[in-house]
Order: structure tokens, then sequence, then C-alpha cells
């Protein structure tokens, strides 16, 4: 009975050594053939643009200036790098970016893939090949194209700095008309309520004669005024929260109970009647004197709300006017000299490697079976 010997690695040096011309001649052969059709490949170049995003201001959150508020919600939110680099990625490979970019440059005609079934899949398939989009740690940006024309990748390259640059404008654009007439709307009811409020108590003095206030009730009714003011804010920045975020989000969550905290202290302060504090029980004063105050009062809070929002209003129209860059170029694409693919050096070298890999495992496999040759002829006979 025949037995399955095993080789040793003595055995195995002896064996590539008496074949090393084969050994070391199917590689280099197979590294020329390689060499020779890496000629056959086109150069391509490659053109990138560096760049560093734009120091723009986030629409409507500037005036928000208390620490550990809002301004900073909002500046994780909208103005995190994380997410700026997202906003990237996503106008680059957009669909209307790629079909711009495929249309303005010809290239399902310069990719050659008009024959095809889905010539603008294919062209579109080639085009992701040739782009890179990377984020790097320092904070910059960097857009790379190759191509076969060294011309058309350094304006390709330049394209997508314009479309990105133009996809945010147009973005933040239509955000900031959006806002901008959010707070024209409460403005305007702001305005007119104010002024119904202003001949209502021209009429109210001119029938009942001045009353005049005392300090005391002036210092509630800002309380008061700073108070509803504080409310009016705080809704205005959960109105945005809940159309830019999601439910869970936790800086909605923050404002939510912002606001909940302002609406107790204003419920508290309406419901106390201690003689003690400078909160006032209506219901003993005369009934005109009331009335007076309460005039006063509602007029107080509009003017509070009138000093808030007119400098909101007027950045919301300065904001939709001015159309800010996303990204500054530090390093502009030029047209490449020198071709970046393919690099037929490596090329060469790793199918060099290649060979002579599966060349050696050829003549391993080769002297396994001429030594147990008499043993798998046997295990043959015995199955036949």
């Amino acid at each position: 009975m025949y037995q399955n010997n095993s080789i040793s690695i003595e055995e195995i040096i002896n064996y590539l050594y008496i074949n090393k011309l084969k050994l070391f001649g199917f590689p280099f052969i197979g590294a020329v053939v390689v060499a020779i059709a890496s000629l056959f490949i086109k150069n391509e170049y490659m053109a990138q643009a560096n760049l560093l995003p734009s120091n723009s201001p986030n629409i409507g959150f500037s005036l928000f200036s208390d620490e550990g508020g809002i301004s900073n919600l909002a500046s994780s939110l909208l103005g995190g790098s994380s997410n700026e680099v997202n906003k990237y990625y996503v106008l680059l490979n957009s669909h209307s970016t790629t079909k711009k970019v495929i249309e303005k440059f010809d290239l399902i005609n310069i990719y050659r893939v008009e024959e095809s079934k889905y010539p603008f899949i294919e062209a579109r398939n080639i085009l992701n090949e040739n782009t890179s989009f990377e984020a790097k740690e320092e904070g910059n940006f960097i857009i790379k194209v190759w191509d076969i024309n060294p011309n058309r990748a350094k304006k390709m390259a330049d394209y997508y700095v314009e479309l990105l640059n133009e996809k945010n404008t147009e973005i933040t654009t239509r955000d900031a008309r959006n806002y901008r007439e959010f707070i024209e709307k409460r403005y305007k009811v702001s305005v007119n309520k104010l002024e119904q409020l202003r001949k209502k108590l021209v009429a109210f003095q001119k029938e009942y004669g001045i009353i005049e206030l005392p300090t005391q009730l002036q210092s509630y009714f800002k309380v008061i005024a700073e108070l509803t003011a504080e409310k009016y804010r705080a809704e205005i920045q959960l109105n945005m929260l809940k159309n830019t975020t999601s439910s869970s989000n936790s800086a909605l969550i923050q404002i939510q109970q912002e606001l909940f905290s302002i609406e107790q202290k204003l419920n508290e302060s309406y419901a106390d009647t201690s003689n003690k504090d400078i909160i006032l029980n209506f219901s003993e004063l005369p009934e005109i004197s009331s009335e007076y105050y309460e005039l006063v009062k509602t007029l107080e809070i509009e003017l509070e709300i009138q000093k808030f929002i007119l400098p909101l209003y007027e950045q919301a129209k300065m904001e939709e006017a001015k159309s800010l860059p996303l990204v500054n170029i530090v390093d502009e694409p030029y047209v490449p000299e020198r071709k970046d693919r393919p690099r037929r050096s490596i090329l060469v070298i790793l199918s060099g490697i290649s060979f002579f890999i599966l060349t050696t495992l050829y003549f391993i496999i080769k002297l396994h079976l001429s030594k147990n040759d008499q043993y798998y002829k046997s295990i043959f006979s015995s199955e036949h």
C-alpha cells in the first residue's frame, strides 16, 4: 500500500534551485508582457483644488449671544466641521451636480459610452472613478479630478468648485428668504398691534385723564415685559429648530425646557398677589386704573418685542441679499504637467512578484505530485 509522503523544506529548495531558470524566467517574461501592455493604457492627469470652509454666519443665530444658549447650540448644529464636510459630499455627489458636469464636458462622448444601453449611468460611473472628494484632518477639503486631457482635468476641478458654491448659494438664499418672510410677518403684526395700543392709550388718556404710573408698577411691568420677550424669543428658536432638526434632538429638547421654565415664571408672576412683592392684585385696584395699567403693560411688552425682532428683521434682509461662497480656495487647480496614472513601474513590479509566487507554487505542487505519483495512481486505479 502506497502512502502520501510529505516534502521537506530542503527538497523544495533543491527543486526550485534545479528549476531556477524557469522560476525567474517566467516572472520576468510576465512582467515584460505587462510592461508592454501598460504602454497601451492612456496616461491620466490629475488636477486638484484645495479648499477651506468659509466663515459665514448662520442665519438668525448671530444675535443670540447668551453664553451656553442657542448660539452655541446652533453652532454645534449648523456650523460643526463634520456637518460642513457632509454638506460638501452631498452637494458634490448630488445627481444635479453630476449631470451638469457630464453635460458641460460632453463626457458621454468623451468616455465613448454613447452606444451603451444606459449612456448616462455609464458616464456617471466612470466619472465617479475619476473623481475624489476628501476631507483632511487639518480642516481643508480636497477635490481631485483625473482625465486623459490635462486641460480638461483642470477645468473640471474648477467647475466642481463653482458648482459647490453655486448650489450652496441657492440653498442658503432659499433658507434666508423663508426666514426673512417668517420674521417679516411677525414684525408687521407687532407694528400693527403697537400702533393700535398707542391709539387706544391716547384715547383712554383723553377720556379719563393721565394717571401717573408708580415706579413700583413700572418695575413690575418691566419684569413681565422682559419675561414675555424671552418667551417670544424661545418660541422663535423652537420654531426654527423644529423645521431643521428631529424631535429627539438635544438642542430642541433644551429649548422646550427653557420655554417651559419661562412660561412657569410668567404664570407665577401673574398669580402672585403678595403685598410684600411688587406683584399687584388688580382686582383690588379701581377699574379705570386697572384698565390703564393693563394698557401700559401690554404696550411695554410690545416695545420689548419690537426691540428684539427689529434687528432680526434687518439682519434677515441682509442675509437674503448677500451670497457668501461656501468655501475659500487655498490652492486653485492648475494644468498638470506630469501624468498621475497609470503607475507603470508599480504595475510591472506587482505583476513580477505575482508571477514569481504563482511559479513557485506551481513547482511545489509539481514536486509533491511527482514524489507521490504511485500513491495517486493507486487511488485512481482502486476507484476504477
